[in-house]
């Protein structure tokens, strides 16, 4: 990550929250009171490419946004701590998206 400037948002950050499958990702595991299944996301996002779907649950698995839980055979996602932190800008973009239309 890069080194945040005073006062300026972090550029990683901001390229991590532009996402749109990272937000859409995040959504959809807040949704669920259990996590989700790789296979189940990928339906829930109906669009994400298993490839994509991969390449975002790895970079949120790093940052702390998701955790990945292994049992057996199976793997969920769920939120980790640092996935509670961009729920409020979720729904700031939703709040400012409903106020536009």
């Amino acid at each position: 990550m890069s080194e945040p400037t005073p006062g300026r948002c972090n550029p990683d950050a901001m390229k991590l929250v532009a996402d749109y499958w990272v937000l859409r990702i995040v959504e959809e595991v807040n949704a669920s009171d259990s996590g989700l299944r790789f296979s189940a996301l990928q339906r829930a996002l109906g669009g994400a490419s298993p490839a994509t779907l991969s390449n975002r649950l790895q970079l949120l698995e790093d940052r702390g946004i998701l955790t990945r839980y292994e049992a057996g055979a199976s793997v969920t996602y769920t939120l980790g701590e640092h996935g509670r932190k961009v729920l409020p800008v979720i729904r700031a973009i939703s709040s400012f998206a409903d106020a536009g239309s």
